[in-house]
Formats: C-alpha cells, structure tokens, sequence
C-alpha cells in the first residue's frame, strides 16, 4: 500500500514534491516495488485469495459491489462534466489536438472520406498516426452527438465492473470488496483534483478498458477470446510491444504451439480485417509517414520551453527523460537519440526478464495469469519511465493496471 501511495501520489498531490530529478525516479522504484511484492505475495499462489462458498454472502457480496460501483461512476461522472466544461472537445488544437484530431478521423470515416490524410489545424498540419481502435469508438459520439469523453469513460467502465463483479467470488469481508470497488474512482478524484487537464484534453480512459479487458483474457482458454482483446490493444495504445511476444511465447510454453498459432492467426486476422485491408491498403505509405512523423513530433516537444529555457513536456515529474536533455553532452538530436536507445534497451532487458523469471519458475507452481499481470504493469512501468515523449496522460495507463493486481491482494487476510 505504501508503494501504490507513492505512486499514485507523485502523479497528483505529491507531483514534483522532490523536484524535477528525484520525483520520476521514486515513482519508478515505487511502481518496481509495487510489482515485486505482488510477486513475492501471489505470484506462486495457486488461488490467491480462497474462494467463497456461492452461496455466502453472494446476494450482499453483489449489492455492495453494484452499490458502490454506482455512486463512484455517478459522482466521478458529475465531476468529469465539470471538466468537460473547463476543458470543451470544440477548438482548433491549440492547446491539444488530441479530441480535433479524433473527430477528423471519425467525421470523415462517417462521410464515406479515406480517414487516414494531413489533419489540417489552423496554422499546421498532423500527419495520421492513430491506429484505428484510438478513434473507431467515437464513431459512437460522433452518431449520438455526445462528447467523446463519454465514450472513453463507458468504455473504462465495463471492464471495471467486470473485473470487480469477480470479487463476489472471493473469500473476503463486505468491506474488503467496498474499499477495492471504491479505488479506481478514488484515483479518478485524484487526477481530477490535481490534474484536470489529463482528463479533459484526452481520452487515455478508453485504452486503460481496453488493457483492462486484456487483462481479463489472461485467464481465457479459447483463442478466439484470447487474441480479440490483444487486437483492440495493438491497435490503440501498443505500448504493449515488447511485452507481446512474452505473452504469446508462454502460451506456447503452457498450451503448446497449436494454441499460440490458432491465437497468433486470429490476432493476425484481426489486425488485417480492421486495420490492413481497409485502411492501410489503400496507401502503404501511410504507416512509414505516420512513424517519421512521430519522430518529428517528438524533437518538436523536445522544444517547448518555458520562459527559463527549461523543456514543458520533460519537467512534469514524471519521467526520467530530463537526465537526457540536462546530462547527455551534444544537439538535442543527439540527446533525444540516445533517450531513444536507452528507452528501447531497457523496454527488451525488461522484456527478457519476464520471460527468464517465467521460464526459471515455471514448475515451481508459478500463477501464469497473475504473473503475466504484474509482468504487464511492470513492463509498462519501465516503458513509460524512459518513454522521450512523456505526456502526463499516458502514465495513467501503468497506474490503473495496479487495480487487477489489488484485486488478487488479500488486504486483510483471515488468520
């Protein structure tokens, strides 16, 4: 609990509160110690938590639950209102073109337009970079005239309830299960009090579901259901890279190469029928511009300063990426470069050794699913610690992967 405090807490309250150097640096050893205890405590747990008889206490087990899951949605939900009405979708990008640009892509896929060219603002121009599963939801908005924001947070929404209605099955105390139901909107509230702006320029609650419904899968058998949350993930937020073949070769591992192929030959199917065929056929080039414009986008940040010189996007706390625009001798081409090395250095070792842990454990009665879970977060956690384009938003995805991890913590256990 200390550690998920400190890592929450140096996203909101605590943000910066050791400066600019040691704050990015005790939030990454707290997200490390987050995932080590929960290894050290259930990784080799058969059931975690021992499981409940059905029929004690499931009738008040699911009251509580849908009870508590419903005030948390609706007060986070009048709270998200404010924000959307500090922070309107409507604007011409200036000051995050984050929802303009879903609109364009979902606006002229409606028409009948080919969604993927120049986004053009007032003033510049984006090259598409989104994969489909990052605007193909709104469509949703988009035909009911609603804020986008809406549709991230119902899609943030099922999943959680899914993964707390689970907690009915477990052997703890009615108010074991109100507290954990209760945490992922207190994180919410937080993010909200002390930083508004995160949730009211993007929509980063809609790939948190959808890695929430990946983290569901972990325990699924059948390919099918195994690959479809793996496509939805791969095609919005696939920070996951690394971490993927990790996952597919200890299926091979624990199903045998028939499963990982059947899961591998959905996945490929998926990614052709949503992404390939329909859109990137049409221009190959689209994907290759999409990656060299990234990598502009990225020097074009590393480029907004204050007043003091100082670089916006790398002093937000979060990141350790201010090492390498403040210590890293040479052009800040040269700096950014060797952030991007290092980052993608320490996303394989990480890589790798999930995959050493797993192999050298695995018939020691190792959890697959749980540690595939911690694996997942830790992983993300190294990502986005050295990730060269460190936008706030994006570290609410490793955080809210500790809720799953919580879900399997007994926090009270019987003796």
């Amino acid at each position: 609990m200390l550690s998920v405090t400190l890592e929450i807490g140096l996203q909101t309250w605590w943000n910066k509160q050791w400066g600019d150097y040691a704050s990015p640096t005790i939030m990454f050893l707290a997200g490390l110690a987050t995932c080590w205890l929960a290894y050290r405590l259930i990784a080799f747990e058969k059931q975690p938590i021992p499981l409940a008889k059905i029929e004690e206490n499931s009738v008040r087990k699911g009251i509580v639950i849908i009870a508590v899951f419903f005030v948390g949605a609706i007060l986070i939900a009048g709270e998200y209102y404010q924000i959307q009405l500090q922070f309107p979708s409507q604007g011409d990008g200036t000051q995050s073109d984050v929802i303009p640009s879903l609109k364009l892509y979902v606006q002229r896929f409606l028409s009948g337009e080919y969604p993927y060219q120049p986004l053009v603002f007032n003033g510049w121009t984006v090259m598409p970079t989104y994969f489909p599963m990052m605007w193909l939801p709104y469509c949703f908005s988009e035909i009911l005239a609603i804020d986008y924001r809406w549709t991230a947070y119902l899609i943030f929404l099922i999943p959680l309830f899914m993964l707390q209605w689970q907690l009915r099955k477990q052997d703890i105390s009615l108010f074991e299960i109100g507290l954990k139901v209760a945490l992922p909107f207190l994180f919410l509230f937080l993010y909200i009090e002390h930083f508004p702006d995160v949730l009211g320029y993007g929509v980063e609650l809609m790939p948190v579901g959808l890695y929430f419904f990946l983290v569901m899968s972990l325990k699924w058998k059948k390919s099918f259901w195994l690959a479809l949350p793996i496509v939805l993930v791969l095609l919005s937020r696939y920070a996951f890279t690394f971490w993927l073949p990790v996952y597919l070769l200890t299926i091979w591992m624990e199903r045998g190469f028939k499963d990982v192929f059947k899961v591998s030959l959905w996945t490929l199917g998926g990614v052709m029928a949503i992404y390939v065929i329909p859109f990137l056929s049409k221009d190959w080039d689209v994907f290759f511009e999409g990656l060299a414009y990234y990598g502009k986008t990225a020097e074009t940040a590393w480029q907004w300063q204050r007043a003091d010189g100082r670089p916006l996007i790398l002093i937000n706390g979060l990141s350790h990426a201010i090492y390498f625009y403040d210590f890293v001798e040479g052009e800040l081409l040269d700096q950014l470069k060797m952030n991007r090395l290092f980052h993608l250095g320490m996303c394989s070792i990480t890589a790798v050794g999930i995959f050493y842990f797993y192999w050298k454990n695995r018939k020691r009665g190792l959890n697959i699913s749980i540690y595939l879970l911690i694996g997942l977060k830790l992983y993300l956690v190294v990502f986005y610690s050295f990730f060269y384009v460190p936008f706030s938003y994006l570290f609410m995805l490793p955080m809210f992967l500790t809720i799953p991890i919580l879900y399997q913590i007994p926090l009270f256990p019987k003796k």
